[in-house]
């Protein structure tokens, strides 16, 4: 008897001779074998987003899966569906900060068009900063396109009209495909550097998910290099956009 294996290359064999591959891909025959798993990814991803913000799951739990998401994607793919090549080659790098560039999933099948998260590309030239900040009521996730960043992220202990209370809790180099995620009880002020001649990182960002935090939705910023509590604790000043970026971008 014929295996399935043999009957299938005699099949795409003939196929080929007669040249009926493309109108089989057309009609969506092969669809399972050709379309790109970021696809089913990116569906995915807004699953875990729509289930956050519907306070389904909690901010923890959902850090932990998005982080989990990120580690499965296949980097290339990415890259290739969000256009990174074109959009490097026309970014105008700031002279401080970030770049934010913004992000089309239109194509992306199986997507619905009012997806729940933002999303957008943060492009940095060496030794530019996505400056120092802190979230209320969002939460967000980085995955590095390309290039190499200095990654920092706080703890918010306590908050103060003028300051935060912050700890320190990772300090380190993220390299191309390595991810960090923030919510209003993890690790909830960031700052990442590019080390690099150019960084470029995908971020998305969940607004309005936690009806316990009264606070305007935003980033707040903030100085992470203040003075220290006897308790090792960092006095985190507030800033304004203006001044964060001048000092840290």
């Amino acid at each position: 008897m014929e295996t399935r294996r043999s009957f299938n290359g005699k099949l795409l064999g003939s196929l080929m001779a007669y040249g009926l591959i493309e109108t089989l891909y057309t009609q969506d025959l092969f669809a399972d074998k050709v379309k790109p798993v970021v696809h089913q990814w990116m569906c995915d991803l807004q699953a875990l987003c729509k289930d956050v913000k519907d306070q389904k799951i909690k901010d923890l739990v959902f850090q932990a899966k998005l982080e989990e998401l990120y580690r499965k994607v296949n980097l290339t793919e990415l890259i290739q569906l969000l256009n990174l090549d074109a959009l490097a080659k026309r970014v105008k790098f700031p002279e401080r900060g970030a770049a934010s560039l913004g992000v089309d999933l239109s194509k992306v099948e199986g997507l619905p068009k009012g997806v729940v998260f933002g999303k957008q590309i943060f492009a940095c030239g060496k030794d530019r900063s996505i400056v120092p900040h802190g979230h209320d009521n969002m939460c967000t996730g980085f995955i590095v396109l390309r290039g190499d960043f200095q990654g920092k992220h706080y703890e918010r202990v306590e908050d103060h009209k003028d300051h935060y209370l912050i700890r320190p809790t990772i300090d380190r180099v993220f390299k191309p495909g390595e991810c960090s995620t923030i919510s209003d009880h993890k690790d909830n002020v960031h700052w990442f550097k590019a080390i690099s001649a150019t960084g470029f990182v995908f971020n998305i960002h969940v607004l309005n998910y936690n009806p316990e935090n009264k606070n305007p939705t935003g980033r707040v910023y903030v100085d992470p290099v203040g003075e220290k509590t006897k308790d090792g604790l960092i006095v985190a000043k507030k800033m304004s956009s203006k001044e964060c970026h001048h000092k840290y971008g």
